[in-house]
């Protein structure tokens, strides 16, 4: 089954990028990579940037995470496990000969 994501909003594309399990679906992986990359999108929350900041401060004053240190491991662990996945998606992508964007 394909997926159309050029439907996608950008929150989309990163929520689905984050989710996506790029060893059972590469292609899909792929496709998110490369329309995050041209959009000029980051592929994770970087939380020393003024929207990662921005972002914790408001889920943690809507009462969205259950405490700080907590909230901000969980950050941490995502990014970590983003910036993993796009390693992996990058050498992906130059072993088949493809362009990133």
């Amino acid at each position: 089954m394909s997926i159309d994501f050029s439907i996608y909003t950008i929150n989309e594309l990163q929520e689905a990028w984050a989710s996506i399990d790029d060893e059972a679906y590469p292609d899909r992986a792929i496709e998110l990579y490369q329309r995050l990359k041209l959009a000029g999108q980051p592929l994770y929350d970087d939380q020393e940037g003024e929207l990662g900041v921005l972002r914790s401060i408001f889920q943690i004053f809507s009462g969205v995470s259950s405490g700080v240190g907590s909230f901000g491991s969980d950050i941490e662990l995502e990014n970590t496990l983003c910036r993993m996945k796009e390693e992996r998606v990058r050498k992906l992508i130059e072993f088949r000969g493809l362009s990133e964007t």
